[in-house]
């Protein structure tokens, strides 16, 4: 597996959970279940947990992705990630504060003026959750969509997994 930095190291490669998790996480997005209608349904820890997700996924796009404030942002990271938490995406492994900082200000540096958006509803289950999203200008139609796939720890985000969409034909 590629390191943000280049090299190659077997400790990142993806462990038997990572795999199951994302799986999990991808068939999770593959039904129409709204946070809304989770917590109608479900008991008084499940109804705490989805909201805490849908929280951290919001939190996270607009607190920490779409923040142009390297300070704000960093404060955000604190805040919401996982000391250890992991953020996956398609050109790396982020691992900690540290890791999801440098995929957040690396973001922000090449798109400055680019902002994340809400498409559709929330989805939250047992800790997991998803967020389709847009990524283009301020005010714009999205250039970039995809789904984000969190996994809470604790109260804060544990793991991300953003999965982009293909390009429109």
């Amino acid at each position: 597996m590629a390191l943000a930095s280049g090299t190659t190291d077997d400790r990142y490669r993806p462990t038997r959970r990572d795999v199951v998790t994302a799986l999990a996480a991808t068939a999770l997005s593959m039904i129409p279940v709204p946070v809304s209608g989770l917590i109608h349904k479900q008991r008084k820890g499940d109804v705490l947990m989805a909201q805490t997700v849908e929280t951290l996924l919001r939190e996270n796009i607009h607190g920490v992705f779409s923040e142009p404030d390297t300070k704000k942002r960093h404060k955000a990271i604190a805040r919401l990630w996982a000391e250890d938490g992991v953020f996956i995406d398609h050109n790396a492994r982020y691992e900690g504060h540290s890791g999801v900082a440098l995929a957040a200000d690396g973001l922000a540096k090449k798109f400055p003026n680019f902002v994340f958006t809400e498409r559709g509803e929330i989805m939250a289950l047992h800790g997991v959750g998803k967020l389709d999203w847009g990524f283009g200008p301020a005010g714009a139609e999205a250039v970039v969509t995809g789904i984000d796939v969190l996994v809470i720890k604790g109260e804060k985000i544990g793991a991300i997994y953003t999965f982009l969409n293909p390009p429109k034909k």
